[in-house]
């Protein structure tokens, strides 16, 4: 019985193996008692046995219980040490990226310091717009070259400095560089100046995009246009720009309606072509001479200018003729009524040599889709319309005549 009690006394382990029951039966055996059938001496070497059994039993147990706590302990410092392992190479390595990130900010410090010193030394003009076109950015030698603060245009619309008549050129280079994500060859244009003048700037932009090869904006290169720095300067002033009238001449007026065609498929908006012709321009030449008549045609160009937006274009495409482009016209009515207003304001007396010298025109409309769908559709169309309204007796506005086809048309091409 006391070495039943030892055994229940044993105090319990998570990792000691169970009391095998061998133990268990043989401690709880009782003496054998064979009063009179044993010497007293066998009993004692019964009772023996009996506890050197139970003896041997409970010392493999503890045997193996110590075993298993040997193993339980081995298992858990491996256990230690590899959670200490990990923990100093996660340490290890957040140390080392800590290094990396400020050897990065340092980097890209030292960088854009390097940029920022470059942008100042350079001669050119270094500018960033979004993909509305205002600006974002603008290089410190901008306060030199517009005599402003470069802040206080951030934000702004780019076509707020530009020049009205130099605007669809530069508008149709964006346009362009958004459509092929490409770089756009150099475009001129006039920007306005502290002073109130204007200067001439020429400018490559580029389109900018992010991670993802996505278009987020452009990013472009300027720089200022010295007049005696350019020889070329006169000759594609010549080539673009009428002598007399400084307006844009034939050429110049046919780029930028082939610019306002592309802009009005996109969005699907009318453009309208008016052909302005002076009646009886060469008798006047001949009765009051050149001289004359050269007043006539700058008076008349400032007065048709009078009469429309900023963001048409006026220009002359020789002797009696001026050409007004409408972009983004709302109806034919719409644009006859500005043909309308041309046409009476013109007709006010011209004031010369003490005389009031009457003038009147005669004005041709064409108009896209209604009467062509490219510009010699619309040259053709407006020409036409003037040769009705001189015969109908001149001092009139007259519409080319619409084609059947050209809604139709339009449509197909949009299918």
């Amino acid at each position: 019985m006391c070495a039943s009690r030892m055994v229940a006394r044993q105090p319990a382990a998570s990792f000691l193996p169970p009391v095998p029951l061998q133990a268990i039966v043989l401690a709880a055996l009782p003496m054998p008692v064979c009063a009179g059938s044993l010497e007293p001496q066998a009993t004692t070497l019964a009772t023996g046995l009996t506890w050197l059994m139970g003896l041997v039993v409970l010392w493999r147990y503890k045997r193996s219980a110590d075993q298993a706590r040997r193993l339980g302990e081995a298992r858990l410092a491996e256990a230690r040490q590899e959670l200490q392992r990990v923990t100093e190479q996660a340490s290890s390595a957040l140390q080392q990226a800590r290094s990396e990130r400020e050897r990065l900010e340092q980097a890209l410090f030292a960088s854009e310091q390097r940029l920022g010193r470059h942008l100042e030394c350079a001669s050119e003009l270094v500018f960033a717009l979004d993909l509305d076109g205002c600006v974002q950015q603008l290089s410190a030698n901008w306060r030199q070259a517009l005599g402003v603060d470069p802040g206080g245009l951030l934000g702004q619309n780019h076509a707020w400095l530009i020049h009205s008549q130099d605007q669809p050129a530069c508008q149709g280079a964006i346009e362009r560089a958004l459509a092929s994500r490409s770089p756009q060859d150099e475009v001129e244009y006039r920007i306005r100046h502290a002073e109130g003048d204007w200067r001439w700037h020429a400018a490559r932009i580029a389109p900018l995009f992010d991670a993802n090869a996505r278009m987020v904006g452009l990013l472009g290169v300027a720089r200022e246009l010295a007049a005696d720095l350019r020889p070329d300067r006169r000759t594609r002033q010549r080539a673009h720009f009428d002598a007399l009238t400084g307006l844009p001449g034939r050429s110049l007026c046919l780029d930028r309606l082939q610019q306002a065609l592309r802009q009005s498929e996109r969005h699907g908006d009318r453009v309208a072509l008016l052909q302005v012709d002076l009646d009886r321009f060469q008798s006047l030449n001949q009765r009051w001479g050149h001289a004359v008549g050269d007043l006539v045609l700058l008076e008349a160009a400032a007065r048709i200018a009078a009469c429309v937006r900023a963001s048409d274009t006026v220009g002359r495409c020789g002797g009696d003729t001026f050409m007004v482009l409408l972009p983004n016209v709302g109806s034919e009515r719409e644009a006859l009524k500005v043909a309308d207003k041309i046409r009476r304001t013109l007709s006010e007396p011209l004031p010369l040599r003490r005389q009031a010298l009457a003038l009147t025109v005669s004005i041709g409309l064409a108009i896209y889709p209604d009467h062509g769908l490219d510009e010699d559709e619309l040259f053709t169309g407006a020409s036409q319309a003037v040769r009705l309204a001189k015969d109908d007796g001149r001092d009139r506005v007259a519409c080319a005549v619409a084609s059947p086809s050209g809604p139709e048309r339009r449509e197909a091409l949009r299918a």
